[in-house]
């Protein structure tokens, strides 16, 4: 077997930790960690419920998220969701069959997810940048990203290595706000998302 082979059938062991950019951030802020599938996820920090009356965003740049070019457009789903980057070039975010699995290229460790929930979620959106009606695509915290919503969540994907500079700049804008950053399974919670709410089973990877 070749060595490029190898890499291609390769899955995170027992003993493989995935972090996402954003978790020293959330680390610092004093977030609680499980691991869900190979990903260490913060799903609870002190107050987030309490954050959530207002505005709080959590990181889930655990979910897969696969590369797709070509073909038809996927469609949106309970378990997933689709991101228009370009036309003919979609990020499916969550579960995908066989056939999207063979055509997509799991690009899940180079876009992180922010959701934000909460009554002051747009205001905060609009703060961000010119993105105010998601779902759009533009400057997010001065960044290229894209934005939609799902449920009673804004979901911003963002290239990775911008991933802990749209964390402060969230932190930053939500401290006025009386909001700030949370845990994934407090935000699964308030927007009742079934994509999220699979995660405490595990369904990330």
């Amino acid at each position: 077997m070749s060595a490029l082979a190898a890499l291609g059938g390769w899955e995170p062991g027992a003993g493989v930790t995935l972090r996402s950019a954003m978790h020293h951030r959330f680390r610092a802020a004093g977030a609680t960690f499980e691991r869900r599938g190979a990903w260490e996820v913060p799903v609870a920090l002190p107050d987030d419920m309490a954050r959530l009356e207002r505005v709080g965003f959590a990181d889930a740049s655990s979910l897969t998220k696969l590369d797709l070019r070509g073909g038809d457009p996927p469609a949106d789903g309970r378990d997933r969701a689709v991101v228009t980057v370009s036309p003919g070039r979609w990020i499916v975010i969550g579960a995908a069959d066989a056939e999207l699995g063979r055509r997509a290229l799991d690009m899940t460790g180079a876009w992180s997810l922010l959701v934000i929930a909460g009554p002051e979620a747009p205001r905060l959106l609009r703060r961000l940048g010119p993105v105010a009606d998601a779902a759009g695509a533009g400057p997010l915290a001065g960044v290229v990203g894209r934005v939609l919503r799902r449920h009673d969540g804004i979901w911003a994907l963002t290239a990775s290595e911008f991933a802990q500079h749209l964390f402060d700049v969230c932190t930053d804008l939500c401290a006025p706000l009386g909001g700030g950053p949370v845990g994934l399974d407090a935000i699964a919670r308030v927007t009742a998302d079934p994509l999220l709410a699979g995660l405490p089973a595990g369904a990330a990877r």
